[in-house]
């Protein structure tokens, strides 16, 4: 049983094989009605056949110019070559019209230099005006402060005192100052005038106060002990 099926699938290959290597088709097969347009006319007239088969007189002459287009070719290559055109140099150095030659790009040039920058603008009307107006406030006020600087530098102005305090004794209420000139030594109650030029305005516990003979609202001195 199993031989007998591959006999027929054996068969049924070589069916295959043999309708596609021998049945014509495609592009292979010959157009229908061409053995007709070949040998015979339709009708069976030999004679008719033959015409059609025949080319028509303008297909020949195609033909023909086809066959012979070697020849046509080398003959207007030939007839070309004989005609050469005669070259005008006075044409060459002459600039069209409209032209406008540029830079040779195989030359250098330098760049042309920046324009210069553009003047500074002046100061308007009210900036001038406001100016002068602040040089002329700055003068009147230089001569104020040199005005006040002579009235000060005018007055008396009490003698520096120089002496050094050495620090106090006694009881509170009674307090007695030391003090040295760097010769002397001067012991003062507060009330005290030393050397005639100052007072001794007040004795602390470890500072006291100097004022000056003759400069009733200057400032007196505070002095600390010196250590």
């Amino acid at each position: 049983m199993r031989q007998k099926v591959l006999m027929g699938i054996l068969g049924v290959l070589l069916a295959i094989v043999a309708w596609v290597y021998l049945v014509p088709g495609g592009d292979d097969a010959p157009p229908r009605g061409a053995g007709r347009a070949a040998g015979l006319a339709p009708g069976g007239d030999p004679e008719a056949g033959a015409a059609a088969a025949r080319p028509a007189p303008g297909a020949l002459g195609v033909a023909a110019a086809v066959d012979s287009g070697s020849g046509t070719a080398s003959s207007a290559t030939s007839a070309s070559a004989q005609l050469v055109e005669t070259l005008h140099l006075d044409a060459l150095g002459r600039t069209p019209p409209g032209f406008t030659s540029g830079r040779d790009p195989w030359r250098y040039v330098d760049p042309p230099p920046p324009p210069p920058p553009p003047p500074p603008k002046g100061p308007t009307a009210a900036e001038l005006r406001a100016r002068q107006e602040a040089e002329e406030a700055a003068r009147r006020l230089a001569e104020e402060q040199a005005r006040l600087a002579a009235i000060e530098a005018a007055k008396p102005h009490p003698p520096p005192f120089t002496w050094t305090y050495l620090g106090n004794f006694g009881p509170a209420h009674q307090r007695i100052a030391v003090f040295t000139d760097g010769h002397r030594v001067w012991n003062a109650r507060q009330g005290d005038t030393l050397d005639n030029k100052f007072i001794v305005a007040q004795i602390g516990y470890e500072s006291v106060d100097i004022a000056y003979v003759g400069f009733p609202t200057v400032p007196a001195t505070r002095l600390a002990v010196k250590h």
